[in-house]
């Protein structure tokens, strides 16, 4: 049985998949189209850290695994009309959008793949 808070989280994923924008801290964040391949990527770094993610660890982010994830991440969003990758002092500006970023695209890329989640 799914919990209020968990089928909260889901919607919010769904609403930012469908809608292809993030807002985080006043902030739009748009995604662009990705291939399955890097998609399939995403997912499957999101299901390795499930359980970190669950328990709030997020050590993940520093890892070497981590960095071509980043990359694609990077790859696939806009602040502005420019990519996140194109943007060398995009974190130190807003460093406080940092970890909801990371969260909410991993979640968002890997929307496809998620169990019921009827994207066809």
């Amino acid at each position: 049985m799914e919990s209020t808070e968990q089928a909260a989280a889901k919607a919010m994923i769904k609403a930012v998949y469908d809608d292809q924008e993030m807002e985080i801290n006043g902030r739009t964040y748009q995604f662009l189209k990705l291939t399955h391949k890097k998609r399939r990527k995403v997912f499957a770094f999101m299901s390795r850290v499930q359980a970190m993610l669950i328990s709030n660890d997020l050590s993940f982010i520093d890892w070497p695994d981590f960095e071509p994830i980043e990359r694609i991440i990077n790859e696939c969003i806009t602040f502005e009309g420019e990519l996140i990758s194109k943007r060398p002092m995009h974190w130190e500006e807003f460093s406080g959008d940092y970890v909801m970023y990371v969260l909410t695209s991993m979640q968002v890329i890997s929307y496809p793949f998620l169990a019921g989640s009827h994207t066809g």
